[in-house]
C-alpha cells in the first residue's frame, strides 16, 4: 500500500461497490419472492371473483336458448328490456361502490358483493313471471358494477403501474373461460328431465360456485400489504415502500379540483367514447354468443356446447395480444387493429346466408369473440397509465367503464324480436347489425387519432422546436404525459426539449 493511502482508497471503492452489488442482488431476490407470494395470494381471488361475476351475468343468454321467455311468459320484446334493465344500474353504481372500497377495504367489499350476486342468481330459480326476474335482474346489475372498479383499486395497493396491466388482463381472461364453462353447464343441465327446467338447474349450480368463492375471498384475501400476515418484514417493508414511490400522488383523499379539472380534458371523454363503443360489441358477444350460434345449429343443446370453442380460444389470443402490447408497448395500435378484425366479422355474420355453410358462420364467432374484446382489456391501461393523479385516474375509469356498460343498453335495444327471430331462422340480415358495424368502426375512427395527436405532439416539441402557446392546451398535453408507453404516450421533455416518447 502506497504512502498517500490511494490504494487504501482503491480497496475502500471496491468494497463499496461489493457491497452495493451484493445489496442489490439481495433486494432483487426480494422483490421477486414478494411478487410471487403477492401473485399466489391476491390473483386466484380475484380470477375466481370476475369468473363468477362473467358467468351470473351472461347465463341469461344461455337460459334464452332453454326457454326461459316461455316459462316466465314474457311477452316479444321483453328479454332485450331485461338486459336494458340489467345494464342500467350496472353502469350507474361503479362510483358508489368504488367509493364504498375506499373507505371499508377492497378485500371486504369484494366478498360480500360476490356474495349478493350469486345469492341473486339462485334466487332467480324462484321467477314466476316476468316481473320477477325484472327485479332480480335490477337488483344484480346494481351489485354486479361493484367488480371493476373494487379489483383494479384493489390490485393499485399491491402492484406498480407497470405490474397491473398484464394482470388486468389475465383476470379478464377468467370471463372467457366463465363463457366456456357456461356453456358446458348448460350443455349438461338442458339434457335433464327433473321437476325444474334446465335454466333453473342452471342458476342454482352457478349460484353456488359463486357463493362458495364468495367465501374463500373473505377468508383468504389479504387486507392490505400492512396487515398481510404472510410477508416478512422486510417483505411488507418493501411492499410498502414501492407502491408509495411508484404513485405520482400519494395523496389517498378524493380531491374535488383533480376530478374537474379531468372532466374538462376532451382526452377523458374521447377514451370514454371510445369504451361506449367498444362495449356494443363485449355486450352483445357476451349475452348472445349462443343465439349467434343456434343460427348455425337448431340443437339447444348444442349451440351451448359450440360457445366453448370460442371462448377458450379468445382467452389464448387475448393473452398473446396483451403479451405483445407490453413487449412493444403499442396498445392503442392492436386495439384499434383487432377492432377491425372484429368489425368485418360482425358485418360477415349478419349478411352472409349461412344455411348452407355452417361453418363459416362458426369461425366468425371465433372471430368476433376476440377481436371484440381485446379493446376492453388494453385502452382502460392506456388510459389509466396517462392519467398522473389518484382522483383523476379513478373519475376517468370510472367513466370509461360507465361508457362501457351502457352500451348494453344500446346491444338490448339492437337486438329487437324481429332481429333474434331472423338469427333463428338463419336468413340474410343485412342492415339487422348496423348498429355493430358503426360501433366498431368508431374505436379505429377515435383511437388512432388520438394516438396520432400525441405523436405528432411529440415530434413537433422535439424535432421542429414547436411551443404550445396557449396555457390551456400546454396544461391539457402535460396533464397526459405517461411513463411507459413508447408510442401511446408523451412525456415532457428535459431542458425546454419540447415532448418526447420513452
Amino acid at each position: 500500500m502506497s504512502d498517500n493511502g490511494k490504494g487504501s482508497k482503491k480497496e475502500t471503492d471496491a468494497e463499496i461497490q461489493v457491497h452495493d452489488s451484493e445489496q442489490s442482488y439481495e433486494d432483487g431476490v426480494i422483490l421477486k419472492r414478494l411478487l410471487r407470494k403477492t401473485d399466489l395470494l391476491v390473483m386466484p381471488g380475484l380470477c375466481l371473483a370476475y369468473f363468477t361475476n362473467t358467468l351470473d351475468r351472461a347465463n341469461l343468454g344461455n337460459a334464452k336458448t332453454d326457454g326461459i321467455e316461455q316459462d316466465l311468459n314474457m311477452a316479444a320484446n321483453q328479454f332485450s328490456l331485461l338486459l336494458t334493465t340489467f345494464y342500467i344500474p350496472y353502469a350507474l353504481f361503479n362510483v358508489p361502490w368504488s367509493i364504498l372500497s375506499k373507505r371499508f377495504n377492497p378485500s371486504v367489499i369484494i366478498p360480500l358483493a360476490v356474495a349478493l350476486w350469486g345469492g341473486l342468481t339462485m334466487v332467480t330459480v324462484a321467477s314466476k313471471k316476468s316481473a320477477d326476474i325484472f327485479a332480480v335482474r335490477f337488483f344484480m346489475g346494481a351489485v354486479e358494477a361493484s367488480y371493476k372498479p373494487c379489483e383494479v383499486y384493489y390490485l393499485s395497493t399491491f402492484y406498480t403501474r407497470n405490474e397491473m396491466g398484464f394482470r388486468v388482463s389475465w383476470i379478464g381472461q377468467m370471463g372467457f373461460i366463465a363463457g366456456a364453462v357456461s356453456g358446458i353447464i348448460s350443455w349438461a343441465v338442458f339434457q335433464w328431465n327433473k321437476n325444474l327446467h334446465g335454466w333453473q338447474y342452471l342458476f342454482l349450480i352457478e349460484g353456488g360456485i359463486t357463493i362458495s368463492v364468495a367465501i374463500y375471498l373473505y377468508i383468504c384475501a389479504p387486507r392490505s400489504p400492512e396487515k398481510c400476515t404472510w410477508y416478512t418484514r422486510e417483505e411488507r417493508q418493501l411492499a410498502i415502500a414501492r407502491v408509495e414511490q411508484d404513485s405520482q400522488d400519494q395523496d389517498k383523499y378524493f380531491r374535488w379540483s383533480d376530478a374537474i379539472h379531468q372532466l374538462k380534458l376532451w382526452q377523458t371523454w374521447a377514451f370514454a367514447f371510445m369504451a361506449l363503443m367498444y362495449g356494443v360489441g363485449v355486450a352483445s358477444s357476451s349475452n348472445f354468443l349462443p343465439t349467434m350460434i343456434k343460427r348455425l345449429t337448431k340443437d339447444t343443446v348444442k349451440a351451448n356446447l359450440y360457445t366453448v370453442g370460442p371462448n377458450l380460444t379468445a382467452s389464448v389470443i387475448q393473452l398473446t395480444t396483451t403479451w405483445v402490447s407490453d413487449r412493444y408497448q403499442q396498445r392503442a395500435s392492436i386495439a384499434c387493429g383487432t377492432t377491425v378484425v372484429s368489425l368485418i366479422a360482425w358485418i360477415l355474420l349478419g349478411t352472409l346466408d349461412l344455411v348452407n355453410s355452417p361453418q363459416v358462420g362458426y369461425f366468425l364467432t371465433y372471430l368476433i369473440t376476440f377481436a371484440t374484446f381485446t379493446p376492453s382489456n388494453l385502452i382502460p391501461v392506456w388510459l389509466s397509465s396517462n392519467v398522473p393523479t389518484t382522483t383523476g385516474r379513478a373519475v376517468a375509469l370510472g367513466l370509461n367503464y360507465m361508457a362501457m356498460n351502457l352500451a348494453g343498453i344500446i346491444s338490448s335495444i339492437d337486438h329487437q324480436p324481429q332481429i333474434l327471430e331472423a338469427l333463428d331462422d338463419a336468413t340474410p340480415l343485412a342492415g339487422t347489425l348496423s348498429d355493430f358495424p358503426w360501433a366498431q368502426t368508431a374505436v379505429p375512427t377515435n383511437g388512432s387519432p388520438l394516438r396520432f395527436y400525441i405523436t405528432v405532439a411529440n415530434e413537433m416539441g422535439s424535432d421542429w422546436d414547436f411551443t404550445i402557446d396557449s396555457d390551456d392546451v400546454k396544461e391539457a398535453v402535460e396533464t397526459w404525459k405517461v411513463g411507459n408507453d413508447d408510442h401511446d404516450s408523451i412525456e415532457s421533455g428535459d431542458e425546454g426539449k419540447g415532448l418526447e416518447i420513452k
